[in-house]
């Protein structure tokens, strides 16, 4: 994981234009204040960073689709190594008073960086007890990682990994944190939508990448919920806002197809980040409101966005790679000319698997 910066003290710009949102119903997604209630608790918590935006890496990455500007939103350099830890400490706050004082156990699934940020966040900085049930192909140096922050790990197949944890929550009264469809998590990632806005307030298309639809989610709303605020930078305009998903688990591309939530429990991916068996009920219902289109990546595409980005200086994981994949590979249509911003979601790699992808 590379160096993380220290943290900033300068309140997003954004934030403090007073602007009100023009009514408008976005289904069981959150509202405008939501995301600056949101961006109140990552402001003030000391595990969340204002993350560096990278200017114009088109070149040095070797981008040759003809954009103005492609800068990068580096949330590799965040707190536990990827922007999970945002959502997370919203999570926290709007926790039930039982369970942040205790008396309940905690209980969430997850593949690797989610479980790290959770078993961080809530076990090792805030002495709570917490489980996090695990697909069996997950890196081992992630088990291992997790455990040593004080979380208990249970490692199922993917297809039992909703059960165990609806087991939990029955027979042990676990509280359930879900890693990617909850609205308080969803408010935290807005944050990092905020930030891109108040560093690049001329953008014109953002890529995230999307596992179960998490961070996508927060930055799609973030971002075409500012366009709707008089007074700031971006009112009125129109940003375009892609997701980009493994080949090996097009949860969410089937689930845009389907119109329903998709399943994947074979998926077969370098990006272990990004393969959830399931995508969200309530994501979906996001990128159906806010986000453009989803784009496929193949693994050997984002091997090459991590060497490229290796180059840069950058220390990325597969999962991490996919928003540059895709440029990279010139999958986003009709950027030319414009300024584009690619969120780098996750650092998280081990020197050996590091070694292996860049080589």
């Amino acid at each position: 994981m590379a160096a993380v910066p220290p943290r900033l003290v300068r309140r997003r710009s954004v934030d403090m234009q007073g602007g009100k949102l023009t009514e408008r119903s976005h289904g069981r997604c959150i509202a405008w204040s939501d995301i600056q209630d949101a961006c109140r608790v990552t402001d003030i918590s000391p595990c969340v960073f204002q993350t560096p935006l990278l200017a114009n890496a088109g070149r040095r990455l070797g981008l040759t689709a003809p954009v103005k500007r492609l800068d990068l939103k580096l949330e590799n350099t965040q707190f536990t190594g990827s922007f999970k830890i945002r959502g997370l400490a919203n999570q926290l706050e709007k926790m039930p008073r039982d369970v942040r004082d205790g008396m309940r156990q905690i209980v969430t699934m997850s593949g690797g960086n989610y479980g790290r940020s959770f078993a961080y966040l809530l076990c090792k900085e805030n002495g709570l007890q917490a489980t996090v049930v695990m697909p069996e192909f997950a890196p081992q140096d992630r088990v291992d990682l997790i455990r040593s922050y004080g979380a208990t790990v249970e490692s199922v197949p993917s297809s039992e990994i909703q059960p165990t944890v609806d087991r939990h929550v029955a027979d042990d009264n676990m509280f359930f944190l879900h890693p990617f469809d909850d609205n308080n998590l969803i408010a935290g990632h807005a944050s990092c939508g905020m930030e891109i806005l108040d560093d690049c307030p001329d953008v014109d298309v953002v890529v995230v990448c999307c596992g179960g639809g998490g961070i996508l989610a927060g930055v799609a709303a973030a971002v075409k919920q500012a366009t709707l605020v008089p007074g700031l930078p971006m009112y009125g305009r129109d940003i375009q806002v892609y997701g980009v998903e493994p080949e090996g688990a097009p949860k969410m591309h089937q689930s845009l197809e389907e119109g329903r939530p998709a399943t994947c429990f074979n998926a077969k991916s370098i990006a272990t980040g990004l393969s959830p068996p399931m995508a969200g009920d309530l994501t979906l219902e996001y990128v159906q409101t806010f986000v453009e289109d989803i784009i496929l990546v193949s693994d050997d595409e984002l091997r090459s966005a991590m060497k490229a980005l290796y180059t840069c200086g950058q220390v990325v994981e597969p999962s991490g790679a996919a928003a540059v994949a895709s440029l990279l590979c010139n999958r986003i249509p009709d950027i030319e000319g414009k300024t584009v911003v690619a969120v780098v979601t996750g650092g998280n790699v081990s020197a050996a698997d590091l070694a292996k992808f860049v080589a």
